[in-house]
């Protein structure tokens, strides 16, 4: 069951795993569905923005309960 639309703003991602199982990526995505409690593992290139932008759940009231954060992404 997939309860966590995880998405990160500004630059798309290779989602690499999740929970520890290889992921069958077609490019790059800017939110991964993840089932609770869980872990994924991506590969950001941060070539095209520098500055603060935002990671969350799109579910946007998880937001209340820690499930978002700034990433700082610096030259």
């Amino acid at each position: 069951m997939y309860l966590h639309p995880f998405h990160i703003h500004v630059n798309d991602f290779q989602v690499m795993s999740v929970n520890g199982k290889p992921y069958d990526a077609h490019g790059r995505q800017d939110t991964v569905d993840l089932p609770m409690e869980s872990e994924v593992v991506v590969r950001i290139p941060f070539d095209d923005f520098v500055g603060k932008t935002v990671y969350h759940c799109h579910l946007m009231f998880h937001g209340d309960f820690g499930m978002m954060g700034l990433l700082n992404i610096v030259k």
